[in-house]
């Protein structure tokens, strides 16, 4: 196909760019100077179908955002050969593409011939095995929400040394680390916009001592936006870009709910690390209660480490120990109109097992902190 006007491979990407976007032609005639019929050749050529044109097709490079243009046309999946002859790139490079974003989280599937990405709700809880002695003492926290400006680094940080001076190695995060993006929260972070600046500002200021292991779940807001819009695995890319970082204290469990086996003498203990859905209720113990009781037979754990709601309590709903592990985050902008209250603090717990594996010590200690005024003023 000729064009009636001469075309650079800068100009042909503009055009390609803007198209993507979903601009209209004559928008885009305005923008790059070229008059709309030319815009419309480069879609015919270039963008829509793919096929060589004028001074050999522009390679379109390969990324998560091309994939999901596909997806869209090809009701949400596609295959190998598409992509190559979409992006005029081969499939040896289509193929190492998806195989380096499997390696960094990116939930790609492979069914019937073509890829497609997983939404969160295909991901299944997992669980780990911790042999132990007959008793143990554990760091609890959660709700951290670094990036926001309310993020109490202050508390993070004294939490972290405490558990040094008391010989702890294993801490448990309940999930929401970093603040994540959505329109309500934009104008209370601290870095730029995107995944990675948030993990990068994570894994600068979450505490790092040595001894210490954080083992962590993501929860299905806050970091979870990023995994549900991307279709990345959140945790594990946070994992991943520690471990790339030369930090190797970070250790990702699952998604939203991880279960613990406890192993000691001839038995053991279920201990669950969980981040919850839904809001507050008026009695703190509520939704600690109700989800116990919602267990079907034989998935009642012993132990539940319940993180999103940033409140501390202790509950034993159908002899299950609930411990709401608190937030190292004050009062944010919207927890105000919602007039949810922040227990700003930690914990440390201390496990004891008998022989057959059973629970028969379970000893709390909450550690609180008030507003950072309190500190600053002394009111």
């Amino acid at each position: 196909m000729a064009f009636s006007e001469p075309l650079t491979a800068k100009e042909i990407a503009k055009i390609c760019a803007l198209l993507e976007k979903g601009l209209s032609q004559e928008v885009i005639s305005k923008q790059v100077g070229r008059s709309a019929s030319v815009v419309g050749n480069v879609k015919r050529t270039y963008f829509t179908n793919g096929t060589p044109g004028h001074n050999s097709l522009l390679v379109r490079p390969l990324s998560l955002v091309v994939f999901k243009d596909l997806f869209k046309r090809n009701r949400g999946a596609v295959t190998v050969e598409e992509v190559a002859r979409y992006t005029n790139q081969t499939q040896a490079s289509v193929k190492a593409f998806i195989s380096e974003m499997k390696d960094k989280g990116v939930l790609f599937h492979y069914s019937q011939g073509a890829w497609s990405i997983l939404d969160s709700s295909h991901i299944k809880p997992l669980s780990s095995i911790w042999k132990v002695s007959n008793e143990v003492k554990i760091g609890a926290l959660g709700d951290n929400h670094l990036c926001n400006r309310h993020s109490r680094l202050d508390v993070l940080q004294h939490a972290y040394k405490h558990f040094k001076a008391l010989g702890i190695t294993k801490v448990y995060n309940t999930g929401n680390w970093i603040d994540g993006e959505m329109k309500f929260n934009k104008t209370e972070l601290l870095t730029a916009p995107g995944l990675d600046n948030q993990i990068e500002y994570c894994l600068n200021e979450y505490p790092a001592e040595d001894g210490i292991v954080t083992e962590y779940i993501a929860g299905d807001d806050h970091e979870g936006w990023y995994q549900q819009r991307e279709g990345i695995e959140v945790g594990k890319y946070l994992q991943l870009k520690a471990e790339a970082a030369g930090r190797f204290d970070l250790k990702y469990l699952g998604y939203a709910e991880h279960d613990v086996k406890l192993v000691h003498g001839k038995g053991s203990a279920c201990m669950r690390i969980v981040h919850p859905g839904g809001g507050s209720s008026y009695a703190i113990s509520y939704t600690d209660q109700k989800r116990v009781e919602s267990y079907q037979g034989g998935e009642k754990p012993q132990i539940e480490l319940v993180g999103h709601y940033h409140k501390f309590n202790h509950g034993y709903p159908r002899e299950v120990h609930t411990v709401q592990t608190g937030c190292t985050c004050d009062q944010t902008l919207f927890m105000r109109k919602k007039r949810l209250q922040a227990h700003v603090g930690y914990n440390v717990i201390t496990i004891g097992q008998g022989e057959e594996g059973q629970i028969i010590k379970f000893a709390v200690e909450w550690f609180p902190f008030f507003d950072r005024k309190y500190y600053e003023k002394r009111f």
